[in-house]
């Protein structure tokens, strides 16, 4: 518990600054970058854990969900805009398309790289690459919506833990993860929506012309499309229930990630941070809420212009 916290002091003090700085924000890109490189080295052991592939399988897994990546992030660092319809909703498919065809195509010319092996690069490219790409997006929408992300994810996780054991009676996916229990993770949603919410709805009186907030918005979603002209009300119709989703699919992408090590007989993704695991160990569920959260303002953005 002692190594499990310190370690985790350590994080906040390195994340806090280069999430919230605006000068540090191509310092940020290049640190997910970073993760993402051993995020995948995590995926090839586990998978590796089953039967040796070899190099060409660790290769492609790690140029694909590195494409991938770029991609969905839309291929430049240290801007502070980022234009939803345009470098997602236009560039992605065609593009991801193209990658997961060669993907099909380097199964019958790579020996060791078998038709099964596909499947491996696709959860890895979504898991990892879209994942920590969405992270990137929200970070360079602005700091608030990084900030929404943390509160869904850490609240939701901490509550489910403190409510689950002390109330947990009903096991939520006992063959996957026996701890979680549907108390716990009915509290966390509960809790995380009540807190990333009242951030998102009230963030204007929150945080005036400060750090998290230099062009006065007055709540999260103002300067996404037409989003941010609706009243008070209308917005906290989306807030609110946007904070109470993101933490199911936080809660789910926990689920699906503790199922994949089961898979694999595996505790842990890896071990880079002591007493926490490996990186998809940490960021799995942010992950989730993270490609949640954008696909959601790709189709506000959308619908309301």
């Amino acid at each position: 518990m002692k190594k499990r916290t310190i370690t985790g002091l350590i994080m906040a003090a390195i994340l806090i600054p280069l999430l919230t700085i605006p000068v540090l924000l191509e310092t940020f890109q290049v640190v997910v970058i970073i993760g993402v490189i051993i995020a995948v080295f995590e995926m090839a052991k586990l998978f590796n854990s089953e039967k040796e592939k070899g190099f060409s399988f660790t290769f492609i897994l790690l140029l694909v969900t590195l494409l991938v990546y770029f991609i969905t992030a839309g291929f430049r660092l240290g801007t502070d805009e980022f234009d939803l319809s345009f470098s997602v909703g236009n560039n992605f498919t065609p593009i991801i398309m193209l990658v997961f065809l060669g993907v099909f195509i380097a199964s019958i010319f790579i020996k060791n790289f078998k038709v099964n092996d596909i499947g491996k690069v696709f959860i890895t490219a979504f898991f990892v690459g879209i994942g920590s790409a969405s992270i990137v997006i929200l970070r360079v929408m602005g700091v608030r919506f990084i900030v929404y992300l943390l509160l869904i994810a850490s609240v939701t996780d901490i509550f489910a833990y403190i409510f689950g054991i002390k109330f947990g009676k009903h096991k939520m996916a006992p063959t996957i993860s026996p701890k979680k229990s549907w108390e716990g993770a009915i509290a966390g949603a509960i809790i995380a929506t009540i807190v990333a919410g009242s951030f998102g709805l009230f963030y204007g009186e929150l945080f005036k012309g400060e750090l998290f907030n230099i062009n006065n918005h007055n709540t999260i979603l103002a300067g996404i499309s037409n989003l941010g002209s609706l009243s008070k009300v209308e917005q906290g119709f989306i807030i609110y229930p946007l904070a109470f989703f993101g933490s199911i699919v936080g809660q789910l992408g926990d689920l699906f990630a503790s199922k994949l090590k089961r898979n694999y007989e595996a505790k842990d993704f890896g071990n880079i941070f002591p007493g926490h695991g490996g990186v998809l160990d940490r960021f799995d569920s942010a992950f989730f809420v993270a490609m949640f959260l954008v696909a959601i303002f790709i189709l506000l953005s959308k619908i309301l212009v």
